[in-house]
């Protein structure tokens, strides 16, 4: 059978009894990064045979590994941290794996989505995993608008050489919504971060995940509506900001809706016409 394991997000104690045996007794270890996964089996006393299965070569190891199992060998799927398949390879595997008939156990643990949601204090009832947004171009633009757009709690990950650009992204498309910047979550430079409270810089160093507090249900007010349509006008006319976009900013940072707004600004424009 297939066994999916979820092993550390940074400290090497953060792993059940039941992981340990499990990764000590299968016939094969299936890795994303055999050379980190080596450092894990070593300090927990384990020698396995391992293969390499990661991103660029899951689509070739797959069917190897399917052959394998239907002959009966026993197969444990580890990624470099936390649960295979979660924004990490071994979907593919799974998926093979269960088409051919084969069992598969998971085998549960760390998770730095859940870490972080547990430490940000937002309600986590409903929330939303977003994976890693796209590093650039309009696919990058949609990614943060649909973000905006969200009104549950929404978990991320960012890398370090982006975290600063994901920053300020956020603080244009959110405007004062609150999120909280975790970073090097169980590891000894562990950090949180609560934007925009705090204006405390966060190294750009590690592997970052960010939670953001759901958008505050209010209903639309008079006020809510002119102060929206007053941010419309400043970011159109000072910053030549695009009359949409603008829009959706200003409607997400005063939680009105995008059609009343774009009707409360053209009546406000026809007033201002001679």
């Amino acid at each position: 059978m297939l066994y999916v394991v979820a092993t550390p997000i940074g400290n090497l104690e953060d792993i059940t009894f039941r992981a340990v045996r499990t990764l000590g007794e299968v016939d094969l270890v299936a890795a994303e990064d055999t050379r980190r996964t080596a450092k894990l089996l070593t300090h927990y006393r384990i020698s396995r045979p391992m293969v390499s299965l990661r991103e660029h070569n899951e689509h070739r190891e797959t069917p190897r590994l399917v052959a394998r199992l239907a002959a009966g060998a026993s197969v444990a799927l580890v990624s470099d941290a936390g649960t295979p398949g979660i924004s990490d390879p071994g979907a593919r595997l799974v998926r093979a794996t269960r088409d051919a008939g084969i069992r598969v156990v998971p085998i549960p643990g760390p998770s730095a989505v859940v870490a972080a949601l547990s430490a940000s204090g937002y309600p986590a009832d409903r929330f939303r995993f977003l994976g890693f947004p796209p590093a650039t171009g309009q696919a990058r633009t949609e990614w943060f608008r649909a973000l905006a757009r969200e009104a549950d709690t929404v978990v991320f990950f960012e890398a370090p050489h982006r975290i600063e650009r994901s920053l300020s992204d956020l603080a244009e498309w959110l405007v004062n919504r609150p999120y909280t910047c975790v970073r090097e979550v169980t590891k000894v430079h562990e950090e949180l971060v609560d934007k925009p409270m705090s204006v405390a810089p966060i190294p750009a160093i590690g592997e970052f995940t960010i939670v953001i507090g759901p958008r505050e249900q209010v209903p639309e007010s008079e006020d809510a509506l002119a102060e929206a349509v007053e941010m419309v006008e400043y970011l159109t006319n000072k910053l030549s900001t695009d009359s949409q976009l603008a829009i959706r900013r200003a409607a997400t940072a005063f939680g009105v809706t995008e059609r009343t707004l774009r009707k409360r600004h053209k009546l406000a424009r026809y007033r201002r016409e001679p």
